[in-house]
């Protein structure tokens, strides 16, 4: 490992065993010890953890920053890898894999390959028991301890009899050594010797483990484990039996009211003495990470699980839990609504699937406006493949997931397919005739195809659900209305027909008032500006780019930065110069507030522009350069380029030739002078 882990030509780590073998303990100790890594991140994924939730982590942490669109995460990591020494670590990868070893979670594959494509000094190293379909690896398999290494671990545990034989019966398995240990201890505290096996009930152990019908090593280690944990759990009381099997609900660390809300009528400071006994005989492992709290080892989990057999009622305990611990809205961070998606998870396990959708419906809005869109796809997903198993596609519930997928896709600029599902969902919603859904993929679709600049084909969308909607006539639709007639204008504006888009933003603007939806109303009073923008109206421009100011003060500091930066704009056009820069200076000031990169970035080269007609080279020289720096940590090429083109250009060296602008000044002022004489 250390060899790999010093080659300049190794950037792909993987250790491979099965469960218990001490994988992640190896890992651990590298993390801990090895040296010629100034930054290191551990990320456990052992419960399918999502790419964009790493990735954003992991440049967090680094001291990058982290891009609004989650398409540009890939991008962005295998930059920030790059640019140093680091180290990072994935445990339990293969909680990320479905039964054919293909990626549950979107994006993984994408870093993997990219990282082996681009590489760099930084490692990746990750702990799996099983190997995903990837080249550029270089594997450990992990096999169990050395037989003098698994006598010295039984030694300091205190365990006396035959070690050397037993450790070679199980072939030096970590956890299976520590198991047996544990129980004999627990058990014979006074005499923890192996000759005492039979007394448990694992008199039989060798015999089984040695029987020709026993065929291959994994599935002997695995007969092994379950042999000791059958005789560790028969040992348990009823409370701890109890406690293993509801506890074996919840993903992830617990915490004790978690435990004694699956377990009611026992104090939680009983419960959390009984989990710490759990912790001494191996079968929990406990975290202290300002809350103590405990978890499963993977396979002693698996054994639970199958123990406990049907867990409905557990399930049932476990969503109340959360329901009573829910966040209320407003939710600025994932966090926030983490008790939603893990009752997400336990309706999904009680099959209960119009339930799993009303969660995920509550949390959609937000998801989107956050930017999750994997994790969107993720659920999705899932719903979508229910329902297709159970060959029930006309259910409601499918149609709409379908249509949100392709939402999920658009935003993540997937628009083949954004297209597909929206495509889907169409056809059926027009065979059974559920006009909401027909309008809600049209529209997608008007977007995609927006997107991909065939203007005419979205505005045949655009038009296609608008006729839906207006049809509906209900109070409910009439926001989707204002919208959709927004989105034609924007639409007609792309294609340069100003005068048709301002129609159209001018009708989307009364319904947003009529309806009292101010972040609307904003964005019409936006896009009127921008539309005579196009007609070099400026002065009219400028005057609906204010009434957007004074609504986005309110609600919106995003809004605030791009209305303070269109106004600018406008005002260079006009030839007001200084109010230009002044706006432009604003702009930065609370795109820095609010770490909006994107918009600092566009403030900066907007400033360099109008700090340039007033013959402050140096400084425009300045915020060219600023801003070409924060787009090329955004990965956005053709902007890292207009501000190359501008910084060259004012690097030439200067010919001392009067321009039109310094001869028309200069002639100006010569008037003045000459003028002033007459005047005396």
């Amino acid at each position: 490992m250390q060899q790999w882990l010093t080659d300049e030509n190794t950037f792909l780590i993987g250790i491979e065993g099965i469960g218990g073998t001490g994988k992640s303990m190896l890992a651990a100790k590298i993390y801990d010890e090895i040296e010629g890594f100034p930054k290191r991140f551990w990320a456990d994924v052992s419960y399918g953890a999502g790419f964009s939730d790493l990735a954003r982590q992991v440049l967090s942490e680094f001291g990058f920053p982290v891009p609004e669109q989650e398409a540009q995460l890939v991008e962005a990591l295998v930059r920030c890898l790059r640019s140093g020494q680091f180290l990072l670590i994935i445990d339990n990868l293969e909680s990320l894999l479905q039964p054919d070893r293909q990626w549950g979670s979107l994006f993984y594959g994408d870093f993997f390959q990219a990282w082996v494509e681009h590489s760099g000094n930084s490692k990746v190293l990750v702990t799996t028991r099983e190997r995903p379909e990837l080249k550029g690896f270089e594997w450990l398999p992990l096999k169990g301890l050395q037989v003098d290494e698994g006598v010295a671990l039984l030694t300091v545990l205190g365990i006396r009899g035959d070690l050397t034989q037993f450790v070679e019966l199980v072939d030096g398995h970590p956890l299976l050594l520590r198991l047996v240990a544990d129980l004999l201890k627990e058990e014979y505290s006074q005499d923890p010797d192996l000759s005492r096996l039979a007394d448990l009930g694992l008199g039989n152990l060798r015999q089984l483990l040695t029987d020709s019908q026993v065929v291959g090593i994994h599935r002997r280690e695995k007969v092994g484990m379950v042999l000791v944990l059958d005789a560790s759990f028969e040992r348990l009381s009823e409370l701890q039996k109890a406690l293993l099997l509801n506890i074996s609900v919840y993903r992830g660390a617990v915490e004790s009211a978690a435990a004694v809300a699956v377990l009611p009528g026992s104090s939680e400071t009983e419960i959390e003495g009984e989990l710490r006994n759990l912790v001494k005989r191996s079968l929990l492992l406990e975290k202290l990470n300002g809350k103590r709290r405990f978890e499963f080892q993977p396979v002693v989990l698996e054994y639970v699980r199958y123990k406990a057999g049907n867990q409905t009622e557990a399930h049932q305990r476990a969503i109340d839990y959360y329901l009573l611990n829910v966040k209320q809205q407003p939710w600025q961070t994932k966090e926030d609504i983490k008790e939603y998606l893990e009752i997400f998870y336990h309706w999904y396990q009680l099959e209960n699937y119009d339930s799993v959708f009303d969660v995920l419906d509550a949390c959609n809005d937000f998801l989107s406006l956050r930017g999750y869109y994997t994790d969107q796809v993720y659920f999705y997903r899932q719903l979508i493949e229910v329902w297709e198993k159970r060959g029930e596609r006309e259910h409601w519930i499918y149609l709409a997931a379908l249509t949100n997928l392709g939402n999920s896709y658009y935003f993540l600029g997937d628009y083949f397919q954004a297209i597909k599902f929206c495509q889907q969902s169409l056809e059926i919603a027009k065979e059974i005739d559920y006009p909401d859904v027909k309008a809600a993929s049209l529209n997608i679709l008007g977007l995609v195809y927006r997107q991909r600049e065939q203007y005419k084909q979205a505005i045949e969308f655009f038009q296609q659900s608008l006729r839906i909607v207006k049809d509906l006539k209900e109070m409910r639709y009439r926001n989707q209305e204002a919208k959709l007639i927004g989105n034609l204008g924007n639409a007609y504006q792309y294609l340069g027909e100003y005068l048709q888009a301002i129609e159209f933003h001018q009708q989307s603007l009364g319904l947003a008032q009529e309806l009292g939806d101010s972040n609307w109303e904003a964005s019409c009073l936006g896009n009127l500006g921008n539309s005579y923008h196009g007609l070099k109206e400026y002065n009219q421009a400028i005057e609906f780019f204010q009434q957007q100011l004074k609504i986005v003060k309110e609600i919106d500091r995003q809004g605030e930065t791009n209305c303070l930066g269109n106004l600018g704009i406008a005002y260079r056009c006009l030839g007001q110069y200084q109010q230009a820069i002044e706006f432009q200076q604003k702009s930065l000031e609370i795109a820095r507030e609010i770490g909006d990169r994107k918009g600092q970035a566009d403030a900066w080269f907007n400033l360099g522009l109008a700090l340039e007609y007033v013959n402050r080279d140096s400084d425009a020289l300045a915020a060219y350069r600023n801003a070409c720096k924060l787009y090329q940590v955004m990965g956005l090429d053709a902007y890292v380029q207009d501000c190359n083109n501008s910084i060259e250009r004012l690097s030439q060296p200067k010919t001392p030739v009067v321009s039109r602008h310094g001869f028309w000044v200069w002639l100006r002022r010569l008037w003045r002078w000459v003028s002033s004489w007459f005047r005396r």
